[in-house]
């Protein structure tokens, strides 16, 4: 069910106030019945404004908007991460990048890393991969996950919770992967075909140091993105982003895009 008086805030509320709305008992039907409805009466702008994320200002999808994030300068930065001997120390933008991958140390190099990738998702400056870029960004790394300051409907009572949530990703399964030339002949972890010896490989620290990934095959699990800016959470096993690392653990409320403590709370409870 909608349960909105938890998300007085959300972009759901304007959605809701719409003319398209066809009677005030429509904000308490579940997900199923409000897309049946939509379906049959040829309402789908009204199920896009209820369900999907929308931006309060112009009803876009949020992840549609070039800057999301009020911050896209350094991922490392963002998640707190220090630096190491694979942070990267070229400067992108003068090779024309908004990013590049840490691990390599010439420009050469860094445009290898970009040609075993789909050019479409290269982040060139001003380049649909830019903006690509920003949109995975906003999607893969949501800001209200990483720190509580982003986040309006973390009741007082699980705010623990969400603190002990963050600081148990952080140690177990957020980092960043960097790039290297494969010191052997190997298999790529994602497609099974061979790495050989001293191609670019992907490497994700929490992984063994044998399992190495093509630049392409570097991806989500659940969504099958590239992982931007080879920031990965790993479970089971398997890559994830965090977004979907986070579902995985906590249901996310469709309106404001929060993970819910409260949801986890009942269920733990009932069942």
């Amino acid at each position: 069910m909608l349960e909105l008086q938890r998300h007085i805030d959300c972009p759901m509320w304007d959605a809701l106030g719409s003319p398209l709305v066809p009677w005030p008992g429509m904000k308490y039907a579940c997900f199923k019945v409000l897309q049946a409805y939509c379906k049959v009466f040829d309402q789908q702008e009204l199920y896009d404004l209820i369900v999907r994320k929308t931006c309060q200002a112009c009803k876009c999808p949020r992840d549609t908007h070039a800057v999301y994030h009020q911050q896209l300068t350094s991922v490392r930065d963002r998640l707190g991460f220090k630096s190491d001997s694979h942070t990267s120390k070229i400067d992108a933008r003068q090779l024309g990048y908004t990013w590049a991958p840490p691990g390599l140390l010439t420009s050469a190099k860094v445009k290898k890393y970009f040609d075993l990738i789909p050019p479409e998702k290269v982040p060139k400056i001003a380049s649909t991969g830019e903006r690509y870029r920003d949109k995975q960004l906003a999607y893969q790394l949501p800001k209200q996950d990483l720190a509580m300051t982003y986040c309006k409907h973390v009741e007082p009572q699980h705010r623990s919770s969400y603190e002990d949530f963050v600081s148990a990703r952080n140690e177990i399964a957020l980092d960043i992967g960097f790039v290297k030339d494969a010191p052997n002949a190997t298999k790529c972890v994602g497609c099974t075909e061979s790495l050989k010896q001293g191609d670019l490989a992907v490497i994700a620290p929490k992984f063994r140091d044998s399992m190495m990934w093509h630049p392409r095959c570097f991806c989500c699990t659940a969504c099958q993105e590239l992982l931007v800016d080879l920031t990965y959470c790993v479970f089971d096993d398997k890559l994830y982003c965090e977004r979907h690392y986070a579902e995985m653990l906590k249901p996310r409320c469709n309106a404001c895009d929060e993970v819910s403590f409260f949801v986890h709370f009942l269920r733990w409870k009932i069942f």
